[in-house]
């Protein structure tokens, strides 16, 4: 059952990465939702502080990265709101 979760996981990993290199090559932030970024951040860190006290290597592992990822995705959202936010104001 354990490949089960390591497969979990790294599928979970792979479903961030179309978003980020979307988010790279157009620099459009443009339909995220920042504040449901925080929330799901603040619900892997949960995840991960529960898994660390069960000692559960497999949670540890998938709620670490998402988090490492979802807070990745925050500051790039920031980032180039940021940006189209200078230039409206520029253009």
């Amino acid at each position: 059952m354990e490949i089960a979760g390591w497969a979990g996981f790294a599928l979970t990993q792979i479903f961030y990465a179309p978003q980020i290199i979307k988010i790279f090559r157009n620099h459009d932030v443009s339909g995220l939702a920042l504040p449901s970024w925080f929330i799901l951040a603040v619900a892997l860190l949960s995840s991960l502080i529960y898994s660390v006290s069960i000692h559960n290597n497999v949670f540890i592992a998938g709620n670490a990265a998402g988090l490492t990822q979802s807070l990745f995705m925050i500051s790039l959202i920031l980032k180039y709101e940021k940006e189209e936010v200078t230039e409206a104001k520029a253009g």
